[in-house]
């Protein structure tokens, strides 16, 4: 399993996530639909090769990729949907950690763990 040990690659998926989240929330109104996004978030949580790896994606992705959507693609547009972001922050911070962050660690945990007793 080079590709959990390689730190390019490692590296690689970490960054990976926060560019294709940008893309979801740029092309959000032409997805129209909850099942890419959640299909995505699954897949990585097979692909990063430990929770610190995830950790530092979320960080990456709330530090980085949501605050350029926020100023780049939803600011400059004449609807409300920035100041809608801004407002309603802290329940989607909240509403993050409880449907996305919980248990995309509850999978990744239980899939170390896996791996971890068939491979010893």
């Amino acid at each position: 399993m080079a590709i959990y040990k390689n730190p390019i690659w490692r590296w690689t998926i970490n960054l990976l996530y926060p560019a294709i989240i940008f893309m979801f929330q740029s092309w959000g109104p032409i997805l129209d639909s909850w099942v890419f996004p959640i299909l995505f978030a699954a897949l990585f949580c097979f692909l990063w090769s430990d929770v610190k790896d995830m950790l530092a994606s979320t960080v990456l992705t709330w530090g980085v990729a949501i605050p350029i959507w926020w100023y780049f693609i939803e600011r400059p547009k004449p609807t409300f949907g920035a100041e809608h972001f801004a407002a309603h922050l802290w329940l989607i911070v909240l509403m993050y950690v409880i449907f996305v962050l919980i248990p995309q660690m509850l999978i990744l945990t239980t899939r170390l763990r896996v791996m971890n007793y068939y491979w010893k």
